[in-house]
């Protein structure tokens, strides 16, 4: 699958810890156009998130793209390589 498919496939995902914590909603990808290579999730933290210590752009919070552990109803992401 494409990048551009897959982050069509995945558009407005909830996102949740390893930990059952509910991070946020997809909001955007960043990928690479040369290589495909998929580099950053864009989330929109859910309001009873703690965003202390994470990357912030605005009111969105960057996660690397290597923390994905799954993608089901929820892009389940490994909370310990979140920061």
């Amino acid at each position: 699958m494409k990048s551009e498919q897959f982050t069509h496939s995945i558009r407005k995902k909830r996102v949740m810890s390893t930990d059952g914590k509910i991070v946020g909603q997809i909001k955007n990808i960043i990928f690479d156009r040369a290589t495909g290579q998929l580099l950053n999730l864009i989330v929109r933290p859910d309001p009873a998130f703690d965003v202390s210590g994470y990357r912030l752009d605005g009111d969105s919070i960057h996660l690397p793209f290597e923390a994905v552990k799954d993608i089901t109803d929820y892009i389940v992401v490994d909370r310990y390589m979140l920061r």
